[in-house]
Parts: C-alpha cells; structure tokens; sequence
C-alpha cells in the first residue's frame, strides 16, 4: 500500500506547529522559572523591569533605556560591537543601536515568551537583549536587573 504524498511545506509546517506548541508557556512559568534560578519571588522584580523596559523602549524614552543599562555596556552599534562606557556613549548612539528592527522585536516580546536561564534573561528569538541582577554588595542579598548586553537585529 502506498501513502499519499505530501508537499514538504506542508510536512514542515506541521513539525514548526507542533516545535512552537511544545515551548509555548504561560506567565506563571515563567514566574517559576525565574523564582528558581534568580531567586524566591525574583519574578516580581523582573516582571516590573521588562514592563518599564518595554514601555521605554516603545515610546523612545532614551533616557530611561540609558537608565536600565549596567555600565561598561557592549552593544551592536551599526552592525559592529562596540564597548559603552556610560549613558552618555550610549545616548550618543541610541539610534543606531534601537534600531526599527529591534524596537520592534522589544515591543512584540510577551513576558510569558521570555527565555530566562543562569545566566539571564533574553529579549527576541537570536538573544538580541540579555538582561539580569547586579549584587549590590558581596552577599549579593539585593541586586537590581539591568541590561547586560545588546546583540542588536540582524533582521
């Protein structure tokens, strides 16, 4: 007995269906995911810190972005990395960093889409934006979440 056949795109886009169904999560695993690698109830504060990101992002507040970055910073600057030293090397080249393209994979980013592992979490499918908690002294009982890097766009 011979099996129809069927068209590759159709054989591709069924196995890309059921890929995306299978690492689909929800806000609450997201949550528990961060609490066991960044700590209990660390999900709050990385919750608040991708919404403020996002939004500052969305509505080119430059100067809040400047603010959400940990300094030395390495970022994608016209397709080539470059090492910022403080908000002011990056003001000075924020658009050339937030480019179309990237504001646009932060602005369609879903907090329940986020990977987050030991070490950080990532904005866009290719690591475009990583971001996690600085100790804020040697116990590291506190930090606060910055930007660590941004790879940029290569859309």
């Amino acid at each position: 007995m011979r099996l129809p056949r069927r068209p590759l795109s159709l054989i591709l886009s069924g196995a890309l269906l059921f890929t995306s169904a299978c690492y689909a999560q929800t806000s609450q695993e997201v949550d528990q995911r961060l609490d066991y690698l960044m700590g209990e109830h660390a999900h709050t504060q990385y919750h608040q810190f991708f919404s403020t990101f996002q939004h500052a992002v969305v509505s080119h507040d430059k100067q809040q972005v400047a603010s959400m970055l940990s300094y030395p910073i390495t970022a994608q600057v016209a397709g080539r990395d470059r090492i910022l030293l403080n908000k002011k090397d990056f003001l000075a080249v924020y658009d050339k960093i937030f480019t179309n393209s990237l504001q646009d994979v932060v602005r369609q980013q879903r907090y329940s889409e986020l990977f987050a592992n030991s070490q950080g979490v990532m904005i866009g499918e290719q690591g475009e934006i990583w971001f996690s908690g600085i100790c804020q002294q040697e116990s590291c009982r506190t930090s606060t979440v910055k930007i660590l890097r941004i790879n940029g766009n290569s859309r």
